[in-house]
């Protein structure tokens, strides 16, 4: 807390102190002030006055305040007189840019800016992909239908330029924050009433080569122990879900981590009880 100085009988008035705003991740953003409409930079304290965006002036209370009968106070007998500086860079002589306000309680400094808001903000710019929804044994039914097959391992992956890292940025008053999001996992929830499974990874897609009863290398796998006879349709829909994981870093040195997100698309089959498989 700054006090202004005043003269004998003044009450004397209090500056704010300089606005900062916890970080998620620990510290704090410190104000920035800039001049409107170029939007430059300056510092938000000039000796005992502080910078007010909204009046675009550095304001102090007055040292020596004027008699209460003078007409700047306007019959009021509260708060205190203010003098209003424009910020020149040094290019005005004294007294030639600004002039004094009563106001009933200090003018507000300028707000902080919050890194984790900047993130959230650069998040939002983003575009995470969804999965796409490859699938072994992936034939079809003399219908027409896809299909897979009872206790075969039905392998699942994604394409992977959609499990790939993203990271997107945002800047407001000389501070930014840079957002990062991580694919972790590939979950596949089967649409039979089994709970999902999951991979760390996309997945790989099947290969002739792999053998037709082979599980997955990646461990991107499910068996089916029923058919889907007994399913809506005679089919099941499985989900196929990227998790994935948000954090962000910032000009400031505050780090965080916002909440995590999962992208999903659908994929409808039925699930077949057949001796043999012929592949298409």
């Amino acid at each position: 807390m700054v006090e202004v100085e005043t003269g004998e009988g003044d009450g004397g008035t209090a500056a704010p102190t300089s606005a900062t705003t916890p970080a998620a991740g620990g510290g704090t953003s410190p104000a920035v002030c800039t001049v409107s409409p170029s939007g430059t930079v300056i510092p938000c304290q000039d000796g005992q006055a502080w910078w007010a965006q909204d009046m675009q002036c550095y304001v102090e209370a007055m040292a020596h305040q004027p008699p209460k009968d003078s007409p700047i106070w306007g019959g009021r007998t509260d708060g205190a007189i203010y003098s209003c500086l424009s910020y020149t860079g040094g290019g005005a002589f004294p007294g030639t840019n600004g002039f004094s306000f009563w106001s009933a309680t200090p003018p507000a400094a300028p707000p902080a800016i919050d890194p984790a808001q900047l993130a959230q903000q650069a998040l939002s710019t983003l575009t995470v992909p969804s999965p796409t929804t490859g699938r072994y044994p992936a034939g079809t039914l003399q219908d027409g239908q896809p299909f897979t097959v009872v206790n075969a391992y039905t392998w699942f992956w994604t394409a992977p330029e959609s499990f790939r890292a993203l990271t997107a940025r945002a800047d407001a008053g000389g501070v930014w924050a840079e957002v990062s999001v991580t694919p972790t996992s590939l979950s596949f929830t089967p649409g039979d009433g089994a709970a999902a499974v999951s991979c760390p990874g996309p997945g790989v897609a099947w290969r002739p080569g792999n053998g037709v009863w082979t599980p997955s290398p990646a461990g991107c796998d499910y068996r089916y122990p029923h058919s889907s006879i007994h399913q809506p349709d005679g089919r099941v829909t499985a989900t196929y879900g990227i998790q994935w994981s948000v954090t962000w870093t910032s000009s400031t040195g505050a780090t965080g981590t916002l909440p995590g997100l999962t992208t999903t698309s659908n994929a409808t089959f039925a699930v077949a009880e057949v001796q043999s498989v012929v592949i298409r």
